[in-house]
């Protein structure tokens, strides 16, 4: 029987396939949002997207905090 894995540790493991990030966007659900993860994707000079719940209530808090409402669209 082969070893077990999941998303969480495949994450930089798929990644790693990938010779060129830059300016990529990697999207990634709030399973992913971790500052490991951000530090390798800002690191490969990956964009990103991460989605937050509610359960990471400090960063949540700071993210609802945000002026949001005032960017402008273009």
């Amino acid at each position: 029987m082969g070893v077990k894995t999941n998303e969480i540790t495949m994450f930089t493991t798929l990644l790693d396939g990938i010779e060129d990030l830059a300016g990529v966007v990697v999207p990634a659900d709030a399973l992913h949002t971790q500052g490991s993860y951000a530090e390798y994707l800002h690191g490969r000079g990956a964009r990103y997207t991460l989605g937050v719940k509610g359960n990471q209530k400090n960063l949540h808090r700071q993210l609802i905090s945000l002026p949001l409402n005032q960017v402008p669209c273009r």
